[in-house]
């Protein structure tokens, strides 16, 4: 991608930005706790094993009367890698949208640092590809399968939903993944982004990264959404990459999910490719997943 063409990016990005902060002030802000105190059931503590990588702990909620025809939704943690606290803020929204919520917990044990879990372990340290089975995005798949019968549930299909580090993992997932019983993905909150850009290095592009022209054909076609909190602005969070290569996607979170979304837009339109991506806003949300949970639910499960 030429100098010329990211500075004409990043102008589209910040002219989107604008006009989504814009937007998102018009909104009458939804309920972030919408769903009442329940007596929820206590979440079902499994371990995975049925693949090629380490055993994967799975806590699970599935809402009481929900049937084998249930929808499911794949919850993915943040940086603490705490899918327990995930699925507490998911619980009765999954009651309230009548879903089962899934969350696999990706420990630093077995998938060490960002490039095990939220990089997807697709290259080793060396920058050396690594075998697709044991890529973390490669356990969705299998997982899901395992956990339809577990349940013994007739879904075929699944949704994804990740939040910060989750968000990464989400948006690559899209890319890299993409198992045929994958429905939808909602990216959320990313601290930073793999562009869809082919001349960019790898992790910041896909130049060096599995799958080429292809992969990024599928990708820009995909069913990928990326949901941003309007408030996610804090430029100095604890949590968010702040070094050059990172910075220069954007000052904050929110900034960084426009310029993502706003990439695909340009590339796809510059290679004549199709683009099914969308963006959308939660309106006075900062950086917190379970003030995004109901926005995404609304989306995947609408009432």
């Amino acid at each position: 991608m030429t100098s010329a063409s990211r500075r004409a990016i990043l102008a589209l990005s910040t002219g989107a930005l604008i006009a989504a902060t814009a937007k998102a002030n018009e909104v009458q802000a939804e309920q972030t706790a919408a769903v009442a105190p329940t007596l929820q059931k206590p979440p079902v503590k499994r371990t995975f094993v049925e693949w090629a990588g380490p055993p994967i702990p799975v806590w699970s909620h599935r809402p009481e009367g929900l049937g084998s025809d249930a929808p499911v939704l794949f919850i993915m943690h943040g940086v603490g890698r705490d899918a327990d606290r995930y699925l507490s803020e998911w619980q009765g929204v999954a009651d309230k949208y009548r879903f089962i919520a899934i969350c696999p917990e990706f420990s630093q044990a077995s998938f060490p640092g960002a490039l095990n879990y939220n990089l997807g372990g697709v290259l080793d340290r060396e920058g050396k590809p690594r075998p697709r089975q044991l890529w973390s995005y490669s356990s969705i798949g299998p997982l899901f399968a395992w956990f339809v019968a577990q349940e013994r549930l007739t879904a075929n299909t699944f949704d994804l939903f990740g939040h910060s580090a989750g968000g990464q993992f989400a948006h690559r997932f899209s890319a890299f993944a993409s198992p045929p019983s994958l429905r939808r993905v909602i990216a959320a909150n990313a601290g930073w982004y793999t562009l869809p850009d082919p001349d960019g290095a790898w992790p910041f592009g896909l130049k060096g990264a599995p799958g080429g022209e292809e992969t990024l054909k599928t990708w820009l076609a995909s069913d990928l959404t990326i949901l941003l909190g309007t408030m996610d602005t804090d430029p100095n969070h604890r949590s968010l990459n702040n070094d050059p290569p990172h910075k220069s996607q954007g000052a904050h979170r929110l900034a960084r999910g426009v310029n993502f979304y706003s990439t695909g837009r340009a590339v796809a339109a510059k290679m004549g490719l199709p683009f099914g991506w969308t963006i959308d806003y939660a309106p006075g949300i900062d950086h917190n997943n379970g003030g995004m949970a109901s926005f995404a639910a609304a989306r995947l499960f609408p009432l």
